[in-house]
């Protein structure tokens, strides 16, 4: 079902879902039947004036964030906000230095904020992840990749049953690999890496298992899981694209595919995969990338939103695809 045209669904807190409509941040409490719209004026570089111009531009906002304060972290193209609801606030929070944006923000338990440098690093330089414990006031350097490590960090994901992080790298098979830290970031160990099949952005965790979608132009994709306490890598599912984004909804997982150049996977739908045990994988939805080149008009893929989702139902967004930015919504009783 589509909810709202030139939009784009954000974040989900509980029972929450906020999205950029337009111009505008809103929030809905309803599933998705109503939006507030909040009293703030977006920031350069979040303001969409048209669909193809948010293509064109990579303008809007990318990311966002629930903070422990209640206040809300915004990332846009080149900087980080800040808006706090009760006073309507904004303050630019970080200028990012070296690429776009960082394609993930991961909060802890405690509050606190991580997200890892991703920009093309041809001369693969040091590799930086932030830090902030003050709900996004400051910034500081928490971990560094040495030189000729990494080309750049794909996220960041905050493990809730076992209390530790998990990182994701790329994009040269020396470089691909999937991290842990026990300790804060004092030091970090590969859990899987050194290929391109460990080459993964979004990991879905669960008490047993680290689940991801493989982000490789160069061989077949495939859904993949790690068992957390013995290393095992199993092979869940052949897919047809790279696996950007990901959610959880309740118990089922979700990941989505994109369409991208790429000699092997040459296929031309954005699809959505769900599963509800965590080995069998079936699409429940998919889109054809529309007219417009990916070098321009970007690639085709399907956002999922971060954050809590109490909802019962998935969110997303497809992306310069059929339906591109629009607010749609599944309801998770009826995919079973």
């Amino acid at each position: 079902m589509i909810l709202k045209s030139k939009a784009r669904v954000l974040y989900i807190d509980g029972k929450t879902i906020f999205a950029q409509i337009g111009n505008c941040l809103c929030s809905s409490n309803d599933n998705g039947e109503t939006w507030q719209s909040y009293p703030v004026r977006l920031p350069e570089g979040a303001r969409i004036f048209s669909r193809l111009y948010a293509r064109l531009t990579r303008q809007g906002i990318h990311c966002l964030c629930v903070l422990k304060d209640r206040s809300l972290l915004l990332v846009v193209k080149g900087a980080f906000y800040k808006y706090d609801i009760a006073s309507g606030n904004m303050e630019r929070s970080f200028s990012i230095l070296r690429g776009s944006r960082p394609l993930y923000v991961c909060k802890s338990h405690d509050g606190n904020l991580f997200w890892g440098e991703y920009f093309s690093n041809p001369t693969r330089d040091e590799v930086y992840i932030y830090s902030s414990e003050d709900y996004a006031r400051t910034w500081y350097i928490k971990y560094t990749f040495k030189k000729n490590s990494i080309r750049h960090v794909h996220g960041i994901f905050y493990d809730t049953y076992d209390n530790n992080f998990w990182i994701t790298t790329g994009d040269e098979d020396q470089e691909n690999a999937i991290w842990i830290t026990n300790n804060k970031f004092r030091t970090i160990e590969m859990v899987s890496g050194r290929k391109q099949q460990s080459r993964a952005l979004q990991l879905i965790l669960t008490q047993d298992y680290v689940y991801y979608g493989t982000d490789t132009p160069y061989e077949m994709n495939h859904i993949r899981r790690i068992n957390k306490r013995t290393g095992k890598v199993e092979t869940l599912a052949d897919l047809d694209g790279s696996v950007y984004w990901g959610c959880k909804v309740g118990g089922i997982i979700f990941f989505s595919t994109a369409v991208e150049p790429s000699k092997i996977n040459r296929h031309r739908y954005a699809s959505i995969w769900c599963s509800q045990d965590g080995i069998n994988w079936i699409i429940i939805e998919k889109y054809k990338k529309d007219l417009w080149p990916m070098k321009y008009g970007q690639i085709g893929q399907i956002y999922l939103p971060q954050g809590e989702n109490e909802t019962g139902y998935l969110f997303y967004t497809p992306i310069a695809t059929k339906y591109n930015l629009t607010v749609q919504r599944l309801c998770i009783a009826d995919l079973f």
